[in-house]
């Protein structure tokens, strides 16, 4: 009985492995069994249910996507094709060709929203070229309906496809790349030379797209030549033709000496008029070719790929993870029965994919914002990993139904409903983000409150990118004149933008640790003469009234949002930065402080944003727009108590800004508590508790001083008792280390609760 057993199990054995073969192969097998008519029909069904697969797609990613601009590189592509410029390296040609028509065709909508649309298109579009190409490999339409849906509903992919940017496009060129190849492993023989056309066309326009692609292009051009030769297709002339249709995908590039030459965008990344100048974006130069970015370092390869194995069982399943996993040995088999190399290539994309980007990745990802940066990097690789992990649930599916004679049963789409449900369920509550209008808000509402005919420069991506889609492509404050402070390193950053901006005086032609005039010709300038050329610089300018535009004369603030440039520090000699909501403004050293009418121009500067403390997905723009408006909350408070601990502690100046930052303190405490509905200590950032908690204490040293008696009963205010200001001070910092409970002075401000607590219960046993 035993070896009877055996040899059955043998021969159902042989007959698994025969199931590892193409997808054409095991139709004509059935064809020559003369398998049921229905099955046939079936399967003629797959560009149709394709067509489905997309259209759902389609319809979910437009439901859920964002209404108006997110964070990002989105205002910076969107800007680019509005105004026919560059974005940064290595230019995104293709994208920016696509945006700019979309946003000509389409006769309703904002630009931004027009973008997040194209964005979702090619997202759905490629999660039905995902279905069919399971399909190809394994003829098992459950399978190709798992692994597409598994892929386009996973939160990484579905959050990148609802918004402007190139990632979804980059899922469409991969998918129709893969597909290809699939064709041409499996398809027939006349046809793999056009196949191999058809690829190398679509290489160069992945290119065009995303430099990633190239890292899957490595191992398909060698296999797809090694192919030819071996079937005794490749020839001088199809060399010729291939290479030609590798330029044709090219082409978009052209399209960045254009813009260059052109120079008519009022915002543009580099300039590639010039040879030279081509090639350095074009290969990232100015970022690091092989790099993420310039100047940071990463945690090393073994983090790396710890951090995408956890990814892909988060996002995809342990189920997909496991199957995946599984996929080596059935490549392995199917390559071994039928000779099909094409799923040797895909494993052999994915490996060396990963194992070059987690080589390459130099950023912290224990940084949650750059770990969301590293993560979109990931969609690439999860693309080869479904198709992978589909085929092997698809043989492994076959492996139980002629081992149970379950073939006339469909049980795999019974197995694959609630896989996908739960996927639904949960990336829907991650990446609904049709009522998402956090970075609109932070930008609306800071641009809102500048005074007329400002001047902004900005730093990072949340200002820069947010102000200037607003500024560019919605018209918003057009009396402001904004420019991003940190490319003026870029030495052709005045010359392709310098024309555009006549309100700003620059005092040479690029930013540099020193002012001089270098071998060229060319005068670098500090950002102190940059200051000092724009500073109390009056003229005539137009502001916004009732009936309409009208010029006056006056005199141009200078505010650095969010901060200034760290390249060089010249201008800290001579200017102090005043807090001026989420900005700074920039006043000369000498200016006096009058405390009140400041406190009068900043205390309301964002009252309106409504958007809870810490109720965001750390490292998302929307958490740091949110961290940065909640800071503007308090900046002028936080401001006082910084310029009051630099002064003598028995000085009137000092106690004066101590009593105006306990009063902005408590009545922002006070009406953040009013609007939120928990009315709880979490209603606030946990720093505020801190340092509501520091100016207590200061005042307590001053409480029985005549100092401040005289003071207190001048002013309008009510400051509470010394007993009060202890208790407040007890409280806040209890607060605080409970919301921080890993803070680097949590041992200092546990002693300092101790001490005040100890005061207190001795006053208590007084009473």
């Amino acid at each position: 009985m035993a070896t009877g057993r055996l040899g059955n199990s043998r021969k159902i054995s042989r007959r698994v492995i025969t199931s590892y073969r193409p997808a054409e192969n095991v139709c004509d097998e059935k064809r020559t069994n003369s398998k049921s008519s229905s099955e046939n029909e079936t399967k003629q069904w797959k560009y149709q249910i394709a067509i489905s697969v997309s259209l759902v797609t389609f319809a979910v990613y437009v439901r859920t996507l964002h209404p108006s601009l997110p964070g990002g590189d989105s205002g910076e592509l969107v800007v680019a094709a509005h105004d026919f410029g560059v974005s940064h390296p290595p230019g995104y040609p293709l994208f920016t060709l696509l945006s700019m028509c979309v946003l000509h065709v389409i006769p309703v909508g904002s630009p931004i929203w027009k973008i997040n649309i194209l964005s979702a298109t090619f997202g759905a579009i490629a999660s039905g070229i995902i279905y069919i190409i399971i399909y190809r490999l394994c003829s098992n339409h459950g399978a190709g309906l798992v692994g597409s849906f598994m892929f386009s509903l996973s939160p990484l992919v579905w959050t990148w496809s609802g918004c402007a940017e190139v990632f979804s496009l980059n899922n469409f060129l991969l998918a129709a790349l893969l597909l290809t190849a699939v064709e041409f492993d499996i398809g027939k023989a006349k046809n793999r030379i056009k196949l191999s056309y058809v690829g190398s066309f679509l290489c160069g326009l992945c290119l065009s797209n995303q430099h990633t692609s190239v890292l899957y292009i490595v191992f398909l051009v060698p296999w797809v030549m090694l192919r030819l030769w071996k079937l005794e297709l490749l020839s001088l002339d199809s060399v010729l033709k291939v290479t030609v249709a590798f330029m044709l995908g090219l082409i978009p590039y052209l399209y960045l000496p254009i813009s260059s030459i052109a120079n008519v965008a009022r915002w543009t990344w580099g300039d590639q008029s010039s040879l030279n100048g081509f090639i350095t974006h074009l290969l990232r130069q100015e970022y690091g070719t092989w790099d993420l970015l310039k100047d940071h370092s990463g945690q090393g390869f073994i983090h790396g790929m710890q951090s995408y194995l956890t990814h892909i069982a988060a996002d995809l399943s342990v189920l997909v993870s496991s199957f995946a996993a599984l996929s080596m040995w059935i490549t392995a088999q199917r390559y071994k029965t039928s000779g099909s190399s094409v799923l040797v290539i895909f494993t052999a994309m994915v490996i060396g994919y990963n194992a070059f980007f987690c080589w390459r990745a130099n950023l912290d990802m224990s940084n949650p914002l750059f770990l969301k940066v590293v993560e979109r990097f990931w969609i690439q690789s999860d693309l080869v990993v479904v198709v992978l992990a589909s085929v092997s649930f698809a043989d492994v599916y076959r492996l139980f139904s002629e081992r149970f004679n379950l073939k006339g049963y469909s049980f795999h789409y019974f197995l694959m409903m609630p896989l996908l449900a739960l996927q639904l369920h949960r990336s829907l509550t991650l990446c609904n983000n049709s009522n998402n209008t956090v970075v609109r808000d932070f930008a609306l509402q800071s641009l809102a409150v500048f005074p007329n005919n400002s001047i902004i420069l900005t730093k990072g991506d949340l200002p820069s990118n947010s102000y200037r889609y607003f500024h560019f492509c919605e018209g918003v404050r057009p009396d402001l004149t904004i420019f991003d402070q940190e490319i003026l390193t870029y030495r052709w950053s005045l010359p392709m933008t310098r024309k555009f901006y006549p309100g700003i005086h620059f005092p040479g032609n690029f930013l540099h640790m020193k002012k001089g005039v270098v071998s060229n010709g060319q005068k670098s300038f500090t950002f102190l003469d940059l200051i000092d050329a724009n500073y109390n610089r009056s003229g005539f300018w137009f502001i916004r009234g009732k009936k309409g535009l009208k010029f006056i004369h006056r005199v141009r603030p200078i505010f650095a949002c969010i901060g200034v440039q760290e390249y060089e520090s010249s201008w800290k000699k001579s200017y102090d930065l005043w807090p001026y909501s989420v900005c700074w403004k920039i006043i000369k050293k000498g200016e006096s402080l009058d405390i009140d009418q400041w406190e009068k121009k900043t205390e309301h500067l964002a009252e309106h944003w409504h958007y809870a403390p810490n109720s965001f997905e750390s490292g998302s723009w929307e958490s740091v727009a949110n961290d940065e408006m909640w800071r503007a909350k308090s900046a002028t408070a936080m401001f006082y108590l910084d310029v009051a601990l630099k002064l003598p502690e028995n000085s009137t100046e000092y106690f004066e800004l101590l009593l105006h930052s306990y009063q902005l303190l408590s009545r922002a405490m006070k009406q953040a508590s009013r609007v939120s509905p928990t009315n709880s200590s979490d209603d606030v950032p946990s720093y505020w508790h801190r340092n509501f908690a520091i100016v207590c204490e200061r005042l307590i040293r001053r409480s029985s001083t005549d100092q401040y008696k005289k003071n207190y009963s001048n002013s309008s205010a009510s400051l509470p008792d010394q007993i009060t200001l202890v208790r407040l001070t007890n409280h806040h910092f209890k607060q605080f280390l409970r919301l921080e409970p890993f803070d680097p002075d949590y041992k200092n401000i546990k002693e300092a609760i101790n001490t005040l607590q100890g005061y207190l219960d001795n006053k208590d046993k007084k009473k």
